[in-house]
């Protein structure tokens, strides 16, 4: 029996002693064990697929394989047998990658990490099965270029232009210093090295991982998950950071230009690894729900990690503005609409709105409130709340009495938009997580909860007049 049919024997004789109950409904978990980036998001067979980094036995980081499942919905999910196991046909364990659809074939690369050195790998499937195209690494370290010594090479990110292979890999140069390197190949074998696709100038933290390279709308897009990143004013407040650069590229140089500084990707607590494609005439982005410097856990958990609900990606104004994809409203029950007027200091509640599981759709117009508030997961004893200052332009998300049990951080600030009084907000509710979306998605918040299920009012109070109306929409597996 190899690992991957360890793993698959494992989870068989494991996954029923987790309750439906104890999970999220339509956030992205393994079925056991721990879950950290996503990897290989592709459409492929028309269905959705995602691999990701999987310890099926334990809720800690440990040997990394890469799980495996497809949807067509994104809450409905077949789980299928784990895709990579460590030392099966490639001694290393198995690290994060990306894949590309190909005809009949499904093209996966990742990085094989051994031994602190890290090289990649290609396998071919059909969507179930996988083998490796080579008895080792098709990027070596040998293809590295001097500064770059094959410790921090790892994340390829593929795509074919023309009859050619392209890849970047992040690695770390002799100063410490993040930078993607490009690859290319016709065959999936032969690689050659073409250059520095893009790399940080110091400014943007140390290591770059994860990268994500794509177009939208008229520009390209590079995402970089960046660790060690200091904050500035009310940006890049996580140390692993994710930030955005839109820019140009330039085929014939194989070089990524910049067209304004980077910009955070998410302002909330939990996001990190994202990973886009583009299908059905729409970019789409999932992300790990999760930080690295906070282990939140609760007490006896059988699995840890979860992804966001997949976001529509749209370029305005050289910003990325994200929506949950629209898919979700198949899954709606129970829609509720209501318009009311806040009054001072009065707490406003509705028993019609309360629930854990839902998506609200909220439009504020301010009459002469200075701030208001919405508490969410909400009884006597827990909350998550957003608060708003009207006059200073911003927005306030704090989980502090969510349930928390550990030093965590637990608040963050963000500057918004207000133009004459009118704010827009979206949110999704699921029982371990809160995903909040400014202004038709100019900014997003993405946050866990561990906070017990039986707390679902939602409730509102302003220190002034305020008007809202809303739409909940409960939503079901």
């Amino acid at each position: 029996m190899n690992n991957k049919e360890k793993a698959d024997e494992y989870y068989k004789l494991n996954k029923d002693k987790i309750k439906n109950i104890d999970r999220p409904v339509y956030h992205f978990t393994p079925d056991i064990g721990w879950m950290n980036d996503p990897n290989g998001f592709s459409f492929f067979g028309g269905e959705y697929h995602l691999f990701y980094q999987y310890n099926p036995y334990d809720i800690k980081w440990g040997p990394m394989h890469w799980g495996h499942a497809k949807t067509k919905d994104f809450i409905n999910w077949d789980r299928l047998p784990v895709a990579l196991a460590p030392d099966d046909e490639i001694r290393g364990q198995c690290f994060s990658g990306t894949a590309i659809s190909e005809d009949d074939r499904h093209l996966l690369i990742y990085t094989v990490h051994n031994a602190g050195k890290e090289e990649q790998a290609v396998e071919i499937g059909n969507a179930v099965e996988y083998k490796s195209i080579s008895n080792s690494p098709v990027i070596k370290v040998k293809h590295l270029p001097k500064g770059f010594d094959g410790i921090d090479f790892r994340d390829p990110k593929i795509w074919k232009e023309d009859e050619n292979y392209y890849c970047i890999v992040s690695a770390k140069n002799d100063r410490g210093l993040g930078s993607l390197l490009i690859f290319e190949s016709s065959n999936l074998i032969d690689w050659k090295y073409d250059g520095i696709f893009f790399e940080n100038d110091g400014d943007y933290g140390k290591m770059w991982e994860c990268p994500d390279f794509f177009k939208l709308g008229d520009k390209y897009v590079v995402i970089v998950s960046v660790m060690e990143m200091q904050a500035r004013g009310r940006e890049y407040f996580n140390g692993h950071q994710v930030i955005y650069f839109i820019g140009d590229y330039d085929r014939e140089s194989h070089k990524f230009i910049p067209v304004e500084k980077g910009k955070t990707m998410d302002f909330g607590f939990d996001y990190y690894a994202p990973q886009s494609l583009y299908a059905a005439g729409k970019s789409l982005s999932i992300a790990w729900l999760h930080d690295w410097g906070n282990d939140l856990s609760p007490e006896g958990s059988k699995w840890c990690g979860q992804m966001t609900y997949p976001r529509v990606l749209e370029l305005k104004e050289n910003l990325i503005y994200q929506m949950p994809d629209n898919i979700i409203k198949n899954h709606y029950e129970n829609e509720y609409r209501s318009s009311f007027t806040l009054e001072k200091n009065k707490v406003y509640t509705d028993k019609n709105l309360n629930s854990r599981v839902a998506r609200l759709d909220l439009d504020i117009i301010n009459t002469d409130a200075g701030k208001c508030a919405i508490y969410l997961a909400a009884d006597d004893r827990y909350n998550s709340f957003i608060k708003i200052n009207m006059k200073k332009k911003s927005l306030k998300f704090s989980r502090r009495f969510s349930g928390l049990v550990k030093d965590a951080i637990d608040e963050r600030k963000i500057d918004i938009d207000i133009e004459n009084g009118k704010l827009n907000l979206t949110i999704l509710l699921d029982r371990f997580s809160i995903e909040i979306f400014v202004n038709n998605g100019k900014q997003v918040l993405s946050s866990r909860i561990y906070t017990t299920v039986d707390a679902k009012e939602i409730r509102f109070i302003a220190d002034g007049k305020m008007n809202i109306k809303i739409c909940k929409n409960d939503i079901v597996g």
